[in-house]
């Protein structure tokens, strides 16, 4: 029977470990009953979701209480009417847990507010800590120069780690909230498993030459990312077709334009716009935040390649690839305006060296190199759906691979000998799956 992937689950499992216990927050599944008994302990409490992000913030104030949600924040006066609200209006899993917010260790008052990336190659690999990203605008290895602060991190990351990896052997890559206080009470808020189908998992199997630089969106990346590369894109971890995604470009010294479809905001600070970004849509769930690589363009819009490698028999192949083009004042080519082969684009666009079949080998052999580390860590796919992005120089990047690729631009275009040799391939692993 396979484990649920629930925040309470996570929390049984770390709480078997005993030298994790005592770093875990108190967390106890959410009732009227576990609301009324922390609110009479504590003046603040957190209500998550078993699953993905929309954490609801309840402080008791001024003998009131207040309800923090997204970017909306209501005044209740006594617990039942603030437990119907609840109910009413914000629950929206079949599950929740409540946690206690301790002042001195809440995430935007701790001194010290962190998550740790770890990642194995496979399920019988070892852990490693991949990556730590600040929450705020401050470095942890120039804030503190004690010891066993890095130890400390270190050790319960790996342990935290082990011990969930082998509850979720698909699991390879899992970020750990940390908090800690002056006096290094470390304390572990929130671990995030990311799946194979994340693209923060993803970009540890890829991460090199072939992505572009990428981190997970807090604050102190926000900020940090548009200072390195002047524009970026934020994407949510787990997401199709283009939603959720949002541009963010440096245009003058103070001044920040945001772009979300074909919609465009301007704001004259990085924290109003960082604000904004995150009012608007990405409280829910996870996101990165990564590199704008700029696209090779056709008559001012920009174009990207839909790569398709599939697995016949014991090799992977590209079996299709087709060039997206953006729409007019559209920021990324799933609104596309049209289909083209990519020796047709290459003749239009601003890439400088028309030599197609140069282009054509290098799209390959990157897709075919992806195709190989992606496979390793998951030896089920058959097939992969890339978008791979061209810049003016020729210069060729994999924006992101797709496990379950749509079709249907295949489809639409005039060569239906490519589309039809795809359905081949699929119907042919199909039926050696059944």
């Amino acid at each position: 029977m396979e484990t649920s992937r629930g925040r309470f689950t996570q929390y049984k499992l770390l709480r078997k470990e005993k030298r994790l216990k005592k770093h875990l927050v108190e967390t106890v599944l959410f009732s009227q009953k576990s609301l009324f008994s922390l609110l009479n302990q504590y003046n603040s409490v957190v209500i998550k979701p078993s699953y993905g992000n929309g954490n609801l913030i309840i402080s008791f104030v001024n003998k009131k209480y207040k309800v923090k949600s997204n970017n909306k924040i209501i005044t209740i006066t006594n617990k039942e009417e603030l437990y119907e609200y609840i109910n009413q209006y914000e629950i929206k899993q079949k599950y929740y847990l409540i946690q206690p917010l301790k002042r001195a260790m809440q995430p935007s008052r701790a001194p010290y507010h962190f998550f740790v990336t770890i990642h194995r190659e496979n399920f019988s690999a070892n852990w490693r800590i991949i990556s730590v990203t600040n929450c705020c605008n401050y470095k942890i290895l120039k804030k503190t120069k004690n010891q066993y602060f890095f130890r400390e991190y270190k050790s319960l990351s790996i342990m935290t780690a082990n011990k969930l990896g082998k509850s979720f052997p698909m699991c390879n890559t899992i970020v750990i909230e940390f908090i800690s206080d002056d006096k290094i009470n470390m304390l572990i808020y929130d671990t995030f498993l990311h799946f194979s189908v994340s693209k923060w998992d993803q970009y540890q199997t890829l991460r090199g030459h072939l992505i572009p630089k990428t981190n997970l969106l807090t604050a102190s990346t926000f900020q940090s990312f548009i200072k390195k590369f002047n524009e970026v894109i934020i994407k949510p971890c787990n997401g199709q077709h283009g939603l959720g995604v949002v541009q963010i470009k440096k245009i003058q010294p103070f001044s920040y334009e945001i772009r979300l479809g074909n919609r465009k905001i301007t704001k004259s600070n990085i924290d109003e716009a960082y604000r904004y970004v995150m009012d608007i849509n990405l409280t829910n769930k996870d996101y990165i935040i990564q590199q704008k690589i700029q696209l090779a363009m056709i008559d001012n819009c920009p174009m990207d390649v839909r790569v398709i490698t599939q697995k016949y028999k014991s090799e992977w192949n590209v079996t299709g690839k087709i060039v997206k083009l953006a729409g007019k004042d559209f920021i990324i080519t799933n609104a596309a305006q049209k289909l083209l082969t990519l020796d047709d684009a290459i003749q239009d666009s601003t890439i400088s060296t028309k030599d197609s079949e140069a282009i054509h080998k290098k799209i390959e052999k990157i897709c075919l190199i992806a195709t190989k580390k992606l496979v390793e860590k998951n030896a089920e796919l058959r097939i992969i759906g890339f978008d791979v992005g061209v810049t003016d120089q020729g210069t060729i990047w994999i924006i992101e691979g797709n496990y379950v690729p749509d079709l249907t631009m295949f489809r639409d275009h005039k060569e239906q000998n490519v589309y039809a040799n795809i359905l081949k391939i699929n119907n042919y692993n199909r039926k050696i799956r059944e």
